[in-house]
């Protein structure tokens, strides 16, 4: 019996091990193709970038839904952390409704973990997520409470911090004279809960596991969400790099796969954002020797600048229509990929689902239709019922 053909993307060599099923081929007539696989076994920059509601979100949750399916003897040399902006991605614990057989597949539900500020739990299942107070340095503060480092406000502030290495915001206010404008400041800091000296990344660093962080709560504040991806970003990256020094034969700690879904608000090229600065100079550009990857799904591909495109190995590109998203697409084209972006971007028409795949490390460019969820997708619009 023929084996299927199927086609591999993110690397050259087609073992069976290490395979996330993102799709099939798509025909220019609408029929489906052979199965297209992506590697997991090496570390990734995947941009995966469209117009709201043509599957940029859903494409992502496939790919969670695959970290899952691995087998354990594969999985447990990763853990899969999700940063949920909009809180679409803590329903993977209920099966799909809409799961097509017709593909071979069936509604599954998947052991997700999830964590939330204290402040915005409201379910048992859903862990507390705390940053540690030394995950930040003294500039990240002072860009958190939007001083200046070499202002008055800046020298109070790094005499409260002095040299310790773990402190709570509470202690940073009572080191303060009483008129400090900073003592409101940080009141306000400790009121989001989300500070602790106690506190580590570690519980998301567990072999095998997906974790989603719902920020969904802080819809209005932005920086907030800012200042919790550059800690955990920096967090783990310090992790890896210092396990790397040590492994010899055996993983401490596992490699680490980064979802970030609404990646501009973090990494819009407009805006001089610390989030940004960690992500595009410490894991888009060194985080391969320590065995990092970075997922990142946006509705504004131009926003997120050429560095972020230049870096991505792989890109997953469903339906634009803002001239600006398309050019800055074209702009990046690799000389491998001959047909221009408009043009391929046309031919996908109007299909919800259907995508362009582009990949440095085969350097082969390919159509494919992204293939369904099996548990529930949280980013469908919203139903109006009438009675």
């Amino acid at each position: 019996m023929l084996e299927e053909k199927r086609y591999l993307v993110g690397r050259r060599d087609d073992g069976g091990a290490g395979l996330l099923f993102l799709g099939r081929y798509l025909a220019l007539d609408g029929s489906l193709g052979a199965s297209v696989y992506l590697d997991v076994l090496k570390p990734h920059a995947i941009l995966i970038c469209g117009k709201r509601g043509y599957g940029k979100s859903y494409t992502m949750g496939v790919l969670i839904e695959e970290f899952a399916r691995l087998p354990f003897k594969v999985r447990k040399n990763f853990c899969a952390i999700v940063v949920d902006t909009m809180g679409i991605f803590t329903r993977m614990d209920k099966p799909s409704m809409e799961c097509q057989k017709a593909w071979g597949l069936e509604p599954e539900a998947y052991p997700i973990r999830k964590f939330a500020p204290r402040a915005h739990i409201h379910s048992g299942d859903v862990m507390p997520l705390e940053i540690p107070t030394g995950s930040l340095s003294f500039y990240d503060y002072c860009e958190l409470l939007g001083i200046e480092p070499l202002s008055g406000n800046g020298a109070a502030l790094m005499n409260a911090m002095g040299e310790r290495a773990c402190f709570e915001i509470e202690d940073l206010i009572e080191r303060m004279e009483p008129s400090s404008p900073l003592r409101g400041l940080l009141r306000m800091v400790a009121s989001w809960g989300l500070f602790s000296g106690k506190a580590s990344f570690d519980g998301l660093l567990e072999p095998g596991s997906v974790s989603i962080i719902d920020l969904s709560g802080y819809g209005h504040e932005p920086e907030v969400k800012s200042c919790i991806v550059a800690s955990l970003a920096r967090a783990l990256y310090d992790a890896r790099v210092e396990a790397r020094r040590r492994e010899e034969g055996r993983r401490e700690v596992p490699l680490v796969w980064l979802f970030i879904d609404e990646a501009h608000m973090f990494m819009d090229s407009t805006a001089d954002l610390r989030a940004g600065r960690v992500l595009t100079n410490e894991w888009l550009r060194q985080g391969r020797q320590p065995g990092l990857s970075l997922v990142l799904a946006t509705q504004r591909p131009s926003a997120l600048g050429k560095d972020v495109l230049s870096q991505a190995d792989l890109i997953v590109c469903h339906r634009l229509t803002l001239r600006d998203d398309i050019e800055a697409l074209e702009s990046a084209r690799p000389a491998y990929v001959k047909e221009p972006v408009p043009d391929a971007i046309s031919r996908l028409g109007k299909e919800r689902g259907a995508a362009i795949v582009i990949d440095d490390a085969t350097e082969s460019y390919h159509v494919i239709k992204v293939r369904p969820r099996m548990s529930e997708h949280g980013g469908g619009e919203t139903p109006v019922y009438i009675d």
